[in-house]
């Protein structure tokens, strides 16, 4: 025997036999058909049991909760068809069928047929949530499809009467057991859907397998399905499932209870309007109090005692503007004057500055000169030698500067506005604008005329073009 492979222990082995079984879809809900024996039913309510043919025999479990539902008392010998999941017992190591459903073997062919046309109509999405319509909250016109005369009938019509009165019910009877049933049914269920009613109640009491049979019936599933009024069914009790039940809009589990989840407690309904009114009331009772101690308020405010205080600041304030619009031409007037004063004064400094700079640049022509003989005397002591070449190369560089300072002092001469003031040449302005053209000036406008030696004013007695005849008389 190999070491290298790690030994499994048996519990792992079992628990891997049960996911695996557990796992697979095939063995979930299967019909299996045989002879029941060993049959146990202790204190809990559950069964056990076993099922057995002629060549095989498997265990079998089936819960309290799941065969209270049945009709029938099996015991042992009987055969039956049981649907079941295949499970794993881990404990005692057994394969074993955990039952949620069991019937007598007589009526199994009826069984699986249902189960074969149940798979059908789910995969097309007959028995979908999402196709579901909703139950409108307050129906007050009711369609009821059942038996004449039926124990059911007369349940859902004194159910409605005590639970909500104001509905109007339309009755659309039809047989509602046997074979000759399903086209009755589907016959009934057209009428009422092409009525108009908010809601159709599809009920039927209680009865055998075979007594509620017909509502299994594939064409009135459809027609369920293709109902275009919201359908409620109450077939049976509480254990009886049918294609109908599956297919409707809502599933109830007996014919009263149909009328329960479709129709509102008109107790309840006018407990929710007395305490909706009284919420209602108070919130308008809070509300209209509020608004009144709100209007006091601005009733006491100052602006409802002197509603003409409303304009009063607006007035207060257009007048203030009014005058300050009003003070804008005096104000420019003077903003003028106070620039014409300006401009003179600045032209006046800057002359008088030319004059300053004309003054300071003799002072240092002079200075140098000074420093210059100076420098020479300093230097008297030397040798004749040493002299006569210090004194030639001083006259050289002092020769060189008072030449460079001569060119200075002529072109700053010849650009000095006094220069050609003192030709006989004047410069006019007006407003601080220096006049070059008679396009510049109109008859009555004010010059000032700067001379060499001070300024004169005038006044424009008419104007004269370059080639006109008119000419300018001051």
């Amino acid at each position: 025997m190999s070491q290298n492979r790690k030994a499994a222990k048996v519990s792992a082995l079992v628990h891997y036999l049960k996911q695996k079984l557990e796992s697979d879809g095939i063995l979930h809900g299967i019909l299996v058909e045989g002879e029941m024996s060993n049959l146990r039913k202790p204190y809990t309510g559950h069964w056990y049991f076993s099922l057995k043919d002629e060549k095989a025999q498997i265990n079998a479990v089936m819960f309290a909760s799941a065969n209270r539902r049945l009709r029938f008392e099996p015991k042992n010998g009987d055969k039956v068809i049981v649907r079941a999941d295949v499970s794993v017992y881990e404990a005692g190591g057994a394969m074993q069928l955990i039952v949620s459903d069991m019937s007598p073997y007589g009526i199994g062919d009826l069984y699986r047929q249902l189960e074969i046309l149940k798979e059908k109509l789910l995969k097309e999405g007959l028995f979908a949530a999402e196709h579901k319509k909703p139950l409108p909250p307050y129906p007050m016109n009711v369609a009821l499809v059942t038996g004449n005369n039926t124990a059911a009938r007369e349940d859902v019509l004194i159910t409605i009467r005590k639970r909500w009165p104001a509905a109007e019910v339309h009755e659309y009877p039809c047989p509602v057991q046997g074979n000759d049933a399903p086209p009755k049914i589907i016959e009934a269920l057209d009428q009422a859907d092409q009525g108009g009613h908010d809601v159709i109640l599809l009920v039927r009491g209680g009865g055998s397998i075979e007594d509620l049979w017909c509502f299994n019936d594939e064409m009135l599933a459809r027609k369920i399905y293709a109902l275009n009024t919201p359908v409620v069914t109450g077939i049976g009790h509480e254990i009886d499932f049918t294609l109908a039940d599956y297919v409707a809009d809502v599933r109830a589990n007996t014919p009263t209870g149909a009328v329960e989840l479709a129709m509102p407690d008109q107790a309840k309904v006018l407990a929710s309007l007395r305490d909706s009114r009284k919420r209602i009331s108070y919130v308008i009772q809070t509300r209209l109090k509020n608004e009144q101690t709100l209007l006091q308020r601005h009733l006491s405010s100052g602006i409802f005692q002197h509603p003409e205080r409303m304009w009063t600041e607006q007035a207060l304030m257009l007048d203030h503007y009014m005058m300050r619009f009003m003070q804008y031409p005096e104000r420019i007037s003077t903003q003028r004057q106070t620039l014409n004063l300006e401009k003179q004064e600045f032209h006046r400094h800057m002359i008088q500055r030319f004059r300053q700079i004309t003054e300071q640049l003799n002072d240092l022509q002079n200075s140098l000169t000074a420093s210059v003989s100076t420098r020479i005397r300093e230097e008297a002591h030397l040798t004749e030698i040493q002299r006569n070449g210090l004194q030639t190369g001083m006259k050289t560089v002092l020769g060189l500067k008072r030449q460079d300072m001569e060119k200075q002092a002529a072109l700053l001469d010849a650009y000095s506005p006094l220069k050609i003031l003192s030709r006989g040449y004047s410069v006019v302005s007006s407003d601080g604008h220096v006049i070059t053209s008679s396009e510049d000036v109109q008859k009555g406008d004010l010059l000032q005329i700067r001379l060499y030696q001070g300024s004169v004013e005038a006044s424009v007695i008419n104007t004269e073009t370059e080639n006109g005849k008119e000419r300018n008389e001051i």
